[in-house]
């Protein structure tokens, strides 16, 4: 007689059957490691129905839901307020500057463009980019795809505060330090790569590595003090890769990956050329993937480790899984690395086809139209 399987193995198979906030144990099978992710919590509890199983899994939190208002509230703010408002309050923002010391040296419209519109920008750029990052990361440790689905918008909601703070920090700091390197002789230019460099480096990364920590679903309590001993420098190098890069792209135009003269070459030369650009598969993609991908896969460990671990997670289990993966081999390291570098190869050109686009700020436009 033909069986038809039941509810609960529907839901099962659809959800997974591996929770992020379950525990973790190495266990031996024959001569490898594997990781085991199978416990009392990861287990469906009697009664669940789809819908709680699926907002449980899904990372469905209050950090999310903060997230989310927090976010309508800024668009409602922007599309609902009159040119005239939007004008006062930009024009309050500029003499807030100017009252706290920022010199002639820097023009209104060089704070507006170069600073606040830019570094806004960049934030809606990440914002857009991130269901690609967090889809990707779930899909990489064995979720399924209902699951990793949700989860690239719960993760995205939970980083919209710090991404608030991130960006901003760099709009309201980065004015006065590039200030202070055109006194020290700079030039302009050189005074903006100069002070992207120096408040990068300051206390905002670890506001980037909350921001990674909690988008991907680690909770504050899940983190340990010997986990950023590895995650702080890991997170510099692909900052230095991927957020500078990316950020001084914002309306700016793109250099060619593919030389100029494919355009005048044959039939396949041009095509292929006109495919990048309408990609925009372009330098600044090159480096962002390449360039972060190996320390993507180092952060990837840490973050899974202490998603599974929680404050019992050691630096030898981070990188035991590093360098071995899910099963604890070299072959199954080697795997995650590829996954990894799959998974910045997507985020990155999301990311930075967000970059690419005309930056269209309508908050600023009736103060500069002035």
């Amino acid at each position: 007689m033909l069986r038809l399987p039941s509810l609960r193995s529907v839901v099962s198979r659809a959800l997974g059957v591996t929770a992020l906030r379950q525990g973790v144990s190495y266990v031996t099978k024959g001569s490898a490691k594997r990781l085991s992710t199978i416990s009392a919590d990861a287990m469906p509890a009697a009664g669940d129905s789809f819908v709680t199983r699926l907002l449980r899994e899904g990372q469905v939190d209050s950090g999310m839901w903060q997230g989310a208002a927090l976010l309508g509230g800024v668009f409602a703010a922007v599309t609902f307020a009159s040119d005239e408002q939007k004008a006062v309050a930009v024009g309050g923002l500029l003499s807030a500057y100017r009252a706290c010391g920022l010199t002639d040296s820097i023009t209104d419209r060089q704070l507006i463009e170069d600073f606040v519109r830019k570094n806004a920008a960049a934030a809606c750029n990440v914002l857009m980019a991130s269901p690609v990052f967090y889809f990707m990361f779930s899909i990489m440790h064995s979720q399924t795809v209902l699951v990793s689905s949700v989860r690239s918008i719960t993760g995205t909601m939970r980083i919209v505060p710090f991404m608030g703070m991130f960006y901003g920090f760099f709009a309201i700091v980065c004015p006065f330090v590039t200030d202070y390197f055109m006194g020290r002789g700079q030039t302009y230019a050189e005074a903006q790569s100069s002070s992207a460099t120096a408040v990068m480096l300051s206390g905002l990364v670890f506001i980037e590595a909350v921001v990674e920590l909690r988008g991907c679903g680690v909770t504050f309590a899940q983190m340990t003090a010997s986990a950023f001993l590895i995650f702080i420098p890991a997170l510099v190098g692909r900052l230095a890769a991927g957020v500078l890069t990316q950020q001084q792209k914002v309306g700016t135009e793109s250099e060619p990956l593919l030389p100029a003269s494919w355009l005048d070459g044959p039939t396949w030369q041009q095509h292929t050329y006109m495919l990048f650009e309408r990609l925009h598969l372009d330098r600044e993609f090159l480096i962002t993937t390449g360039g972060t991908t190996v320390f993507q896969h180092i952060l990837n460990g840490i973050t899974w480790v202490l998603l599974t671990r929680g404050k019992s997670a050691t630096l030898p289990d981070m990188l035991k899984f590093i360098v071995g993966g899910m099963h604890g081999t070299a072959l199954s390291g080697a795997m995650q690395f590829g996954k990894t570098f799959v998974m910045r190869f997507g985020f990155g050109w999301a990311w930075n086809w967000c970059s690419s686009q005309q930056v269209d700020m309508p908050m600023f436009d009736s103060y500069l139209s002035k």
